[in-house]
């Protein structure tokens, strides 16, 4: 059984927005990831997921929300920051 205490933590990501001309991409976006747990982002063409994954590599900056890796806040400037934190994304 996958407890907190025995699964802390990796990510969290809460509130996240981000805006392109035209479009809001992502409007408050949170996810949460422990430990051991595989996640797998769904929905149509245009519902964000491909920007999430792209605010978390460090490809694009979020217009508002917050970034906790390992428990610490954190500003994922470019894809070498994000390379720096162990982060990478396939």
């Amino acid at each position: 059984m996958i407890t907190e205490s025995s699964h802390p933590e990796l990510l969290r990501m809460t509130g996240i927005i981000k805006h392109f001309p035209g479009a809001k991409a992502l409007d408050g976006v949170d996810l949460d990831i422990r430990a051991g747990e595989v996640h797998c982002l769904l929905g149509q063409n245009g519902a964000g997921k491909s920007t999430l994954i792209k605010v978390l590599a460090g490809a694009h900056q979020p217009d508002a929300g917050q970034i906790s890796w390992r428990g610490e806040t954190v500003r994922i400037g470019s894809t070498q920051a994000a390379l720096k934190l162990q982060l990478a994304v396939e």
